[in-house]
Parts: structure tokens; C-alpha cells; sequence
């Protein structure tokens, strides 16, 4: 959609200001905000407020923002594709399907206080869609101030009606900058319903009653900032935050089941009433789960050939626009055509497998690492991205999310893991949890040969099986990388260990069968690997590829709990070759560990010719609390090198 579609309030700042203070007004007041003041902060929130305006009829809203932000620091203009600190290029965001954008008003205000006005022609109206997702709605307006630099000032504001709603409001009061004060207004006919929660902040709202109108505001001032770790777990866990949840979803008005949603089950209802037409089981259907029902002998067996014909035969293509966010294609023309999303997908899941008489439902999930923990007293549509099928197979229950094309039948997503979901069971709707799956459910399985190829050089030999959520990631690299892109990749990874290793030869199998395990077979000769010790040579003994966790546990604290992603299982048995007439004079002493965060031993003995040591390590919890982080890190971290030793070999010594 073309931005010529909108009207855009871009006149001079005189005109766009005329009630706000001069340029040099507002530099004088906010001259205090200093990076002494607000030390390695790269800009400050002077001001942030909002309002939402619900009509009379519940059916519209009217969102309006203002935004003032003081720049302190030339990283501000930093506007690289890879930087974080950019402040000077901005965007105003909407739903092309149901959102008009009225006017966007913004100047840039030097410290000297002459004015940079936007102009219209500097507004970029732009959209996400792409290859995989070829139709969507969510657009935004983007433009850069010119004029900024540190010490001015930029100024914001907008207008958007939206002609129906999902959500009437909610605001982040913490931002990646320090905030002086922000306030949302949300103001509603005195009996529209909708529950509300402070998150990680204790504010109260100031009310207003007007005639039927009730206003609620709420503020907060000298808010710190929100510091991004890597590995935290979702943002929206720990922001000083205001959510909303209204009954009504004026978007859904068409479907009477969705009048007021009050409970989740409520929205179970309502998302069944809206899909329910999608599920039919026509003949292309029926034609699939005959030709399952002819090979499979048990439910489980049914379910796997049921995920089998979709990773062979559907691919991912996104339709989001509108409804269609919600509303999926139907099973019919997802078997037909063979494509679709994660709705599509899950929906021809959940009727193939119920032809199968399996039970089968489509649910609504938002993933971990982008939304958290679902609010559970807030119920809505808005808490939700995704969409997977959960479906009863022998007893078991499987959640079956087909968008990933490199996981077995048996594994959950580790995104798709720890989080509350909605299930839209007809009749019966309820809301669920879909478990964390247990270590074992995600192995790295080794073995690792050392064999002297002369006096300092070292020939490894490596195999690796994995499984899970473990071999998912190896099988999505492989498939990154193809041709001789995999054993580059391979080298580099060896390398981070072994950075005198040199890939030989390379054999990998299960990169496109997710039905067995991800498997790597390789030899590299490693140059001086033997060390001189004077009396003898030692041999560092070191995992082939560096763990990743070692990454998430470089902070010696925390702010924030850390995710670990998934739970895994790591075990290595390593063989060393006794050099040609030594003996073994130094080796690690065994090692255990077993604590609330991991689980680790180390076992090394002598087997004929060689050294052979024995490691495991699980992990026990998913998310680490900040207060827990430092414990839990040396803990990690020791259990972590365990897996890395040295040998001492000297000449052997003359038997009496």
C-alpha cells in the first residue's frame, strides 16, 4: 500500500508546534539532562504519552502519541543495518487492514534551538513481507531527523484511527533509554469491559469519570532502562509494563461466539467458531489418511506418517493480512495446493489426524524467547504468534508445530516449550501447558579418538549423533550451508576448539530424514598436539566443538533470568592412544557433580593402549533467576570444564 493512500499533517514546525514551546524553550528546559547526569546512557526519554479512545459504540479506536527524546551521545546516530543505538530513525507502526494513519507530526530541535521540521517527502511507508511470508498487514512509517545530533532534541507525535480492534492499549513504560515520565490515557464508554495489570512496576491509575466516559491514566516516572542480555529470557517477562485485556474484539464482531471473551475458554470458542469451516474433511483429505490408515498399524504410527506427509509435501508460505491472522486456509486447500502457515499447517494436522481417530486440536501459542510467560489473567488474542497442533496418540501427547522442517514426530520445539496455550477442542476448549522436554529428549552423543601420527602430531577421529532439539540445530546448520559450505563450517567449528586442527574428511547423514538421528563422522590431524614437558608430553583433550553455553555464562551477573533454550544431554567418551613407548604419568581426577542445575561426572581409566575418559552432563533447569545466576554459573561452568582435561605421558619406565 502507498503512502499517497494517507494524509499527513507535514506543514512547517511552526505550524506543526504552533502550541508547543520554541526550539530554544525546550532545549532550556530539558538542559539539566546531561551525560554526566546519565552516565554511558545513549539518549533519554524526556517525555512519552499516549492515549487510546475507545467510541461510544466500542467498535474504534483512536490512538494518539507524543515523544520527546534528548540525544546525549553521537552513537544515537549510528544507523548501521547491524547497530542498536540508532535514536534518530524512527517508525510509527499500524494495521493496514484496519488502521488509517491520520497524521505524523516530528521535528528535530539543535542545541542552539533552530528547528529541523519532517517533511513529507522523508517518510518511507514500508512492509515486512517477504519470500516465506508474501501477504501481511503490519506496515510501518519510517523516517530519519535530520538535524540531530548530541544535545538536540527530537519530537514526535501521531494519530491513528483504527476502524476495528483487537487490543485497546497497553504500554511499555520501560524503554533501552532512561525515561523521565511516560503515561498512557486510556479512555472508554463507562461500561466497556477490560482487565488490567501493572508488570514489574507498582502504579495506580488516576480515574476520571466524564458523563459515560471513564478515563484511566497511568504514569511513571524516572524510569531506569531495559538492558538487553544475550540469553535473557523474553523481554516482555521483565518490562515495567501496563497490560490490557478487553472483553470485546470489536475484529471479531462478525462471529457471535466471540461477543465477550472473558476466559480462555472463551477464546477457545471463539477461535473454533472462526475456523471451524477450514476443517472440513474433503476427498483430497480423505484420499491422504486413507493411504496412512493402509501402512500404519498404531496411533503413533499414524501420527508420524501424518508428520511425515507434511515435511514432504507442504511448505511454509504466510498469509496474515486481516483475518487471515487468525483464519487459516482450509485443510482442502492446504492438502490441494500444498501450502500454507502455522495455522494452515496445524489445522490440516489436527482433521488428518482426526479422520486417523486420533484426537486432534489446533492451539494457540506464543513462543517463549519473543513473548513469555502468558499473562493467565488476562484472556485475549493478543498474547499469541503462533500456531501448532496438539494431538493423543497412544497415551502420549505430541505438539506437532510443522513450520520446523528439521525436528522428528517426537520433539516439541524449544521455543514452542514452557509456555500456557490455548486449545480449541469443539465444545470443549481449554487451556493447557506444554511441558519442557527432558535432557534426554535433546543428546549430543560422542566418541572421540586421539592417535599419535608422530611425535607432536595427532590424528582425531569423531563421531557425533544427535537427537532433539540438538540435532534440529546441527540438521538447520547443515541445511544452511550446503555443498562444500558444511565442511568450511565444520573446520571453523573445530578450529574455536582445535585452532591447529585441520578437517581431513567428513561424512554427515540424517541432513534430510529428521526422522533419524543428525549424525557427523570426520577425521582432522591436529600439528603439535604433543607438548613437551621436559621429562615427557602432555595432550590437552578438549571438546571437538565449544559448548554454547560457555557464551550465555560469560556474565559474572545478571539483571535479568537467563533461558537456556533447551534442556540437553551431552555425553563423551574419550580415547586417547598411549604414544608409542610411554606410559601414562598424569591424568584428571574423576569428577561428579549433582545439583540443582546440572548433573556431570567424569570417569577415566586405562583400557589396553588407551586412555579412555567417560563425561556426561545435564542440565536440569530451563531459566536461571538473576539471584540464583552466580551459583548456577559456577556450578555450569565447572561441569563444564570437566569436559576438557590433560594427559601426561613420560617414557615408560625399564621393568626390573
Amino acid at each position: 500500500m502507498k503512502s499517497a493512500r494517507y494524509w499527513f499533517v507535514l506543514v512547517s514546525s511552526a505550524v506543526i508546534f504552533g502550541c508547543a514551546a520554541s526550539g530554544t524553550a525546550v532545549i532550556k528546559q530539558y538542559e539539566n539532562v546531561t551525560p554526566t547526569r546519565f552516565e554511558g546512557a545513549v539518549a533519554v526519554v524526556l517525555e512519552d504519552r499516549s492515549t487510546g479512545t475507545v467510541d461510544d459504540r466500542g467498535e474504534s479506536l483512536i490512538t494518539e502519541g507524543f515523544r520527546r527524546v534528548k540525544i546525549l551521545d553521537r552513537k544515537a546516530l549510528d544507523c548501521a543495518e547491524d547497530s542498536s543505538n540508532c535514536r534518530i530513525e524512527r517508525a510509527i507502526c499500524y494495521n493496514e487492514t484496519w488502521d488509517k494513519v491520520e497524521s505524523i507530526e516530528a521535528r528535530a530541535i539543535a542545541p542552539d534551538g533552530k528547528v529541523f521540521p519532517l517533511e513529507k517527502d522523508d517518510i518511507r511507508d514500508i512492509t515486512w513481507v517477504d519470500w516465506a511470508i508474501p501477504e501481511q498487514d503490519q506496515r510501518c512509517m519510517v523516517f530519519k531527523l535530520k538535524g540531530a545530533g548530541p544535545g538536540a532534541i527530537i519530537e514526535e507525535r501521531y494519530r491513528i484511527r483504527s476502524a476495528k480492534f483487537l487490543g485497546v492499549g497497553g504500554l511499555n513504560f520501560q524503554d533501552r533509554d532512561p525515561v523521565l515520565e511516560v503515561s498512557y490515557t486510556l479512555d472508554t464508554p463507562a461500561d466497556f469491559a477490560y482487565k488490567w495489570r501493572t508488570d514489574n512496576i507498582d502504579i495506580k491509575p488516576l480515574e476520571e469519570r466524564v458523563g459515560n466516559r471513564l478515563r484511566r491514566t497511568w504514569t511513571a516516572r524516572d524510569v531506569p532502562p531495559l538492558f538487553i542480555e544475550k540469553g535473557m529470557v523474553a523481554p516482555s517477562d521483565v518490562l515495567a509494563q501496563l497490560r490490557v485485556a478487553n472483553e470485546k474484539v470489536s475484529a471479531f464482531g462478525e462471529y457471535p461466539a466471540c461477543k465477550a471473551i472473558r476466559s480462555w475458554e472463551d477464546l477457545g470458542t471463539c477461535w473454533h467458531e472462526m475456523i471451524k469451516d477450514k476443517q472440513e474433511i474433503t476427498e483430497p483429505v480423505k484420499e491422504v489418511a486413507k493411504a496412512i490408515a493402509e501402512k500404519a498399524k498404531t496411533e503413533t504410527e499414524k501420527l508420524k506418517m501424518v508428520w511425515d506427509y507434511m515435511n514432504n509435501n507442504v511448505r511454509y508460505v504466510g498469509l496474515e493480512k486481516g483475518l487471515a491472522g487468525f483464519i487459516p486456509l482450509s485443510a482442502h486447500v492446504v492438502c490441494s495446493k500444498k501450502y500454507g502457515d502455522c495455522k494452515a499447517v496445524a489445522g490440516l494436522i489436527t482433521v488428518l489426524c482426526r479422520e486417523l481417530g486420533l484426537k486432534a486440536d489446533p492451539i494457540l501459542i506464543g513462543i517463549r524467547p519473543s513473548l513469555g510467560k502468558l499473562p493467565l489473567d488476562l484472556p485475549g488474542p493478543f498474547h499469541f504468534n503462533h500456531s501448532i497442533a496438539r494431538v493423543e496418540a497412544d497415551g502420549q501427547v505430541y505438539w506437532m508445530d510443522a513450520t520446523y522442517r528439521d525436528l522428528d514426530y517426537k520433539t516439541t520445539p524449544a521455543a514452542d516449550q514452557g509456555v500456557h496455550v490455548v486449545v480449541a477442542r469443539p465444545g470443549a476448549p481449554f487451556l493447557d501447558f506444554i511441558p519442557v522436554q527432558p535432557a534426554e529428549s535433546n543428546q549430543a552423543e560422542w566418541k572421540v579418538e586421539f592417535r599419535p601420527l608422530d611425535a607432536v602430531t595427532a590424528q582425531m577421529s569423531v563421531a557425533l549423533s544427535t537427537t532433539g532439539n540438538t540435532a534440529g540445530n546441527f540438521r538447520s546448520r547443515a541445511q544452511e550451508y550446503p555443498g562444500d559450505r558444511w565442511p568450511k563450517y565444520l573446520q571453523e567449528m573445530l578450529r574455536e576448539a582445535y585452532p591447529q586442527a585441520t578437517l581431513l574428511e567428513q561424512v554427515t547423514t540424517g541432513k534430510d530424514d529428521n526422522n533419524q538421528p543428525f549424525a557427523i563422522q570426520f577425521k582432522a590431524r591436529l600439528d603439535k598436539a604433543f607438548q613437551s614437558t621436559g621429562k615427557g608430553v602432555s595432550f590437552d583433550v578438549k571438546r571437538p566443538f565449544l559448548s554454547s553455553l560457555s557464551d550465555l555464562l560469560s556474565l559474572p551477573k545478571r539483571r535479568y533470568p537467563l533461558d537456556l533454550n533447551s534442556l540437553t544431554l551431552t555425553r563423551i567418551r574419550y580415547e586417547v592412544a598411549i604414544p608409542a613407548g610411554m606410559e601414562l604419568a598424569g591424568q584428571p581426577k574423576n569428577f561428579a557433580l549433582d545439583d540443582e542445575w546440572v548433573s556431570a561426572e567424569r570417569l577415566t581409566q586405562i583400557e589396553g593402549d588407551r586412555v579412555v575418559t567417560e563425561y556426561r552432563m545435564a542440565l536440569k533447569q530451563l531459566q536461571i533467576p538473576p539471584d540464583k545466576y552466580p551459583t548456577a554459573r559456577e556450578s555450569l561452568r565447572k561441569a563444564l570444564d570437566a569436559g576438557n582435561f590433560v594427559l601426561m605421558f613420560e617414557p615408560a619406565k625399564k621393568k626390573a
